[in-house]
């Protein structure tokens, strides 16, 4: 079995470096609509047999839910990212993973075919695929076992998961694709993504909220 993570913040934590541009309730609505779109993007994978989105907000895994994704609530004990993977993981383990994908909620712009990608570089005899991000961090990370190495989500965790499989000996191979180098973080990668035409619910909102017409001004 491959199985896929999304964690996801509190939406009152949403995107915060956009507040001059994005009210609080519009920070909210631009995270959902990119976990939407992340999760449309995930389901459209026929080699993903199990999704899942790991969160301690309660609306945001209602969400999940609707849009036919399993959903973890993150215990109270939980801190960061990097724990909330491992809650994660824990939970599902006993479906007997094969392979495991995390993909972050904020890469709306990401397809089927990116994530064919990131999978079909996974070795099969053991390994891990690191898709880095613009800002040095990691957007996507693939892995077999599911174990292989720890997570290490946050500042630089490239470098720090390329460090990992170097200490393990592990096999690391790194896919850079387009559309996971840009997580919507500033208002230049607002600007990037209405640069790329697409059918997307984050694409729908930003029209809605007028964003072109913010980013000018």
């Amino acid at each position: 079995m491959i199985a896929a993570i999304v964690p996801a913040k509190a939406l009152d934590e949403a995107k915060t470096r956009l507040a001059a541009l994005l009210t609080e309730d519009e920070r909210r609505c631009l995270a959902l609509a990119m976990l939407a779109d992340v999760l449309r993007t995930l389901q459209a994978v026929p080699r993903l047999d199990y999704i899942a989105v790991v969160s301690p907000d309660y609306e945001v895994l209602d969400r999940a839910r609707e849009l036919g994704a399993e959903a973890t609530l993150e215990p109270p004990s939980v801190r960061g990212i990097n724990q909330a993977l491992d809650h994660a993981v824990d939970v599902m383990s006993p479906r007997g993973m094969r392979a495991l994908l995390v993909v972050l909620a904020d890469v709306p712009a990401v397809t089927p075919v990116d994530i064919e990608s990131v999978l079909d570089a996974l070795p099969t005899d053991g390994g891990v695929v690191i898709c880095p991000s613009s800002a040095a961090g990691t957007s996507a990370l693939a892995m077999t076992p599911p174990d292989a190495i720890p997570f290490r989500f946050g500042a630089r965790s490239f470098a720090a998961h390329k460090r990992e499989c170097a200490d393990r000996g592990i096999a690391a191979e790194v896919v850079r694709i387009d559309s996971l180098e840009r997580d919507m973080d500033e208002p230049d990668d607002l600007r990037w993504l209405i640069s790329r035409t697409a059918e997307t619910a984050t694409h729908r909102l930003l029209a809605q909220l007028h964003i072109t017409d913010r980013l000018e001004a």
